[in-house]
């Protein structure tokens, strides 16, 4: 049985401005460092590696690790949702700006549509393709493996495994920086351990 732990990058310094990031690359606030140690100290020895290849998801890997990150995985396919126009926009100023789309975004994702950005839907089918390669990988080994993502990826994922739809993206439970969800797979099929630090949902 293959169990995948999916770990949340910590804060980066655009979290702290609550400025949108999407695909954009803003390195961890000093928060994130010591958000990133700090779920280091709780998780089990890893077996495989893999991780966002954004700086924000490289760094909380390489603190988890303790700086050792030669045998990590870091992937494209594990990126965030790419939103286009919006990156590097303050949240209030798309808020004012893009007032129909972010509150699709917020309301009702599965209907979101913004020019130049991925759909949630987009996201959810990258995020699926993402894992389940990194599952196959694995060969149903009775392995501990460690993914390092974002926010809305992991969710995206983790709704569906519980049988919700991607108007549930916002709801409870939330996944906080650094939040930790484990996710076993046997002969293929999931089954949530954990919800982002949740043991019940």
């Amino acid at each position: 049985m293959t169990t995948l732990h999916l770990v949340r990058h910590g804060q980066s310094l655009w979290n702290a401005e609550i400025r949108i990031q999407g695909t954009s690359d803003p390195a961890l606030s000093e928060l994130g460092i010591e958000q990133a140690k700090k779920v280091g100290e709780t998780l089990p020895a890893f077996d495989r590696v893999y991780s966002s290849d954004l700086l924000r998801t490289r760094q909380t890997t390489q603190y988890i690790l303790g700086g050792d990150t030669d045998h990590v995985d870091f992937r494209p396919t594990l990126r965030e949702i790419h939103l286009g126009p919006w990156e590097g926009m303050l949240l209030s100023d798309a808020t004012e700006q893009y007032p129909v789309q972010t509150d699709q975004f917020r309301n009702t994702p599965a209907l979101f549509t913004l020019e130049g950005a991925e759909s949630f839907h987009e996201l959810q089918a990258r995020a699926h393709r993402a894992i389940n390669e990194i599952v196959a990988e694995c060969n149903g080994e009775d392995i501990d493996v460690l993914v390092v993502s974002h926010g809305a990826f992991l969710k995206s994922v983790l709704i569906d495994y519980d049988g919700r739809s991607l108007n549930d993206m916002w709801q409870h439970p939330h996944i906080d920086n650094c939040g930790h969800s484990v996710v076993r797979y046997e002969n293929g099929k999931p089954a949530i351990v954990k919800f982002a630090d949740h043991l019940e949902w």
